[in-house]
């Protein structure tokens, strides 16, 4: 089974893709967000917001990276096939 976070997107290898994805955007993020809040403290609410609707968008890559790999086309046929 072929895994894609967007209809046109590239396909999702597996978790550790995704986790390696993460670990080169997240720095950059990291520093934006400490910006943001030093510029604008007010702005704390929505900034939490933001960060967590990034880390939900994360999560939801995860768990396609997860899929991916539980269905690579080898294992999920011989696994279908014991069952």
């Amino acid at each position: 089974m072929e895994i894609r976070m967007a209809k046109e997107g590239p396909p999702i290898v597996g978790a550790a893709e995704v986790l390696a994805q993460m670990q080169r955007q997240l720095p950059a993020r990291q520093a934006e967000w400490v910006r943001e809040l030093s510029r604008n403290p007010e702005a704390f609410a929505d900034l939490e917001r933001s960060v967590h609707n990034v880390f939900q968008q994360l999560a939801d890559q995860m768990v396609a990276g997860l899929l991916a790999e539980a269905t690579k086309p080898a294992a999920w046929t011989q696994d279908a096939k014991k069952k």
